[in-house]
Formats: C-alpha cells, sequence, structure tokens
C-alpha cells in the first residue's frame, strides 16, 4: 500500500508505518491498503482503482491512489503516495508494480510481485521490493494470506519482511481481515472491515498499530473501483 533507519523518534516509527507506506509503494498490497499481499490477480480486460486515506497521532497523515489493469498475463499498477507528519515536509512518492500470481489447486495459489518506487526526497530512486505471497481457502469463509519479501534500498540496508493475514466473510457482504506483518523495521498489526458496496464498488475501514512505540496507531478509509476496460 503507503521509510526505515534502525533508530527513529516515536512517530518516525510510525514512519515504519511509512515502512507501511514506502513498503506499501515498494510493494503495494492488493485489496485495498491492506500490508500483506493475496496471490490473485485482476482478471483479463479487468482494471481497479484504489484510494484511501490514512490519520494517527502526531499530526500523521497519509494518502494514496493506485491504479492497477490486467496487461499481457500481468497485473500492472502504479501507486502515488503523500506522508506528512507535524513539523516536516511531506514526502511524496510515485511507484510501479508488477505481479503475477496463478491458482495450484482449488484454493491454494502463489505469486510473485515486483515493485520499484521514486521519492521526492534523497535519494530520488527509493528502491525496490521482491514479494512471494501465497493465498489458501480452508474453508468457504476463511482465507489465509502469507507473504515474504526482501526490499533493496537505495543508501539503507535491505530489509526481509514477512507477513500473515486472515480474512474471514461471515456475511456476502461484510468481510472481517486480522494481520500481523514485519516490514524490516518493526512488528505491526491491523484489525479491518470491508463493506462491498457492489460488485464495483467497496469500502475499507481498519486500525493498525506498530510494536516499535506506544501508542503509534493509526486509521484508514479505504476507497475500491473494479471495472473493465
Amino acid at each position: 500500500m503507503q521509510r526505515q533507519a534502525p533508530i527513529l523518534p516515536p512517530l518516525a516509527q510510525l514512519a515504519a508505518g511509512a515502512a507501511v507506506l514506502l513498503s506499501t509503494a515498494l510493494c503495494q498490497a492488493a485489496g485495498g491498503h491492506h500490508a500483506v499481499d493475496d496471490a490473485a490477480m485482476l482478471g483479463p480486460g479487468q482494471c481497479q482503482l484504489e484510494a484511501w486515506l490514512e490519520r494517527g497521532h502526531h499530526a500523521y497523515r497519509a494518502q494514496h491512489l493506485g491504479p492497477a489493469c490486467h496487461v499481457q498475463g500481468l497485473e500492472l499498477g502504479l501507486n502515488l503516495d503523500r506522508l506528512a507528519r507535524a513539523g516536516d515536509t511531506a514526502l511524496r512518492s510515485a511507484g510501479l508494480q508488477l505481479k503475477w500470481a496463478r491458482e495450484l489447486q482449488p484454493g491454494l495459489g502463489w505469486g510473485l510481485v515486483w515493485g520499484t518506487t521514486w521519492q521526492s526526497a534523497s535519494p530520488r530512486h527509493a528502491g525496490q521490493s521482491l514479494l512471494l505471497p501465497v493465498s489458501w481457502t480452508p474453508l468457504e469463509q476463511l482465507t489465509i494470506h502469507l507473504n515474504v519479501g526482501r526490499d533493496f534500498h537505495a543508501r539503507a540496508p535491505d530489509h526481509d519482511r514477512h507477513g500473515v493475514a486472515l480474512e474471514w466473510q461471515p456475511l456476502p457482504r461484510w468481510q472481517g481481515l486480522l494481520e500481523r506483518w514485519h516490514d524490516g523495521v518493526s512488528l505491526h498489526h491491523r484489525f479491518g472491515l470491508r463493506h462491498t458496496v457492489s460488485e464495483a464498488w467497496s469500502i475499507d475501514l481498519s486500525r493498525a498499530r506498530t510494536h516499535a512505540a506506544a501508542g503509534a496507531a493509526w486509521w484508514s478509509l479505504g476507497l475500491n473501483w473494479s471495472f473493465d476496460r
């Protein structure tokens, strides 16, 4: 979705929530602002547009816009992000992402996601990332996503990343999400809800927290639109 140093002041460790921003830019999670990606792609001829806002304490603010389309067997996406916190200059970034996924058998799939990001701060090219997502649906209403990957930073140590997410759909139009992930700097967790308004539109609301700093939590509100080209 949407950034790294070994020692960070409290909200820069929410900017390890910026590892959620730059890592989301480096490797944007499919399915809205969630940090853990799934092993699924848009279908041939399909596109989507995702937008979300994030708010946290110490005047943390983030905005994201991300269009994506299925192109020649791959999902091609763009990520446009803006991150700001009290007293600091806003950080803007733009990223390119390619995703490939396939089903191994009914209910089990895997994929590869590559991303690269440029930013308004130095260095202009923030880095690249490579991610392997696996998705398993043991029950009709329950899906488990696992991620392992690595972020390659331009002027900072590279970082491994990993995460797990549980999606539960008790009702046709309502979906709950629990996820826990490590972005190479700190551990985070999130609880979220998704309401499907129609086949084309859905709304996300979640609250996430980083374990790097006490009280470093943020809310996210997202809107997702799918359409045919």
